[in-house]
């Protein structure tokens, strides 16, 4: 028996593994992040959170700047509200992620029934496309800094996906963040 091709077979299953752990690891870090921009938004001070995290006030307010720090330049309100339900809708995926893709397909074939112009109707496919592929794919093609991302949001089939809580906090948030 050959010696090499068990050892092998060990890497490349351990590079999986730690390549799967290495984007949970990044996943939670954005999820951490947002959570703690969001607790910065309903109002609590630095300290505050830190106190409740059970961290240092520099580790809450390195999770702030990163959090903003993904945020795009944008100055109109209408690409930073979307842009905000959408990173709602991030992080919800994590936990629900079967309900909010099912209340997706759900929407995009209600509004295949109406009459479109091609260019909405290439959206609604994108949309198609994105919610059948990988969560990590979907999250970063909702998220997208580009024309595309923009124009998806503003077609977005996730009605319905949010609570009326997660919807204000998110407006709020656009709003804090545009004053910055």
């Amino acid at each position: 028996m050959n010696e090499v091709d068990p050892l092998v077979q060990e890497a490349i299953a351990d590079g999986a593994q730690s390549e799967y752990s290495r984007h949970a690891m990044l996943d939670a870090a954005f999820r951490r992040q947002e959570a703690i921009l969001s607790l910065r938004t309903l109002g609590l001070p630095f300290r505050h959170i830190a106190a409740r995290l059970g961290c240092s006030t520099a580790v809450v307010q390195a999770a702030v700047k990163a959090a903003e720090a993904r945020r795009p330049a944008t100055e109109r309100r209408e690409d930073r509200v979307p842009y905000e339900l959408h990173v709602q809708l991030a992080r919800k995926l994590k936990g629900d992620e079967e309900s909010i893709r099912r209340i997706g397909r759900t929407n995009l074939e209600r509004m295949r029934q109406t009459k479109r112009n091609p260019v909405a109707q290439q959206w609604i496919e994108m949309w198609s496309d994105l919610l059948n592929a990988r969560v990590e794919d979907l999250t970063s093609g909702m998220l997208a800094d580009t024309e595309l991302g923009r124009e998806l949001r503003h077609m977005s089939p996730f009605a319905g996906a949010l609570t009326d809580d997660e919807r204000r906090l998110a407006i709020r948030r656009a709003g804090q963040l545009a004053s910055k």
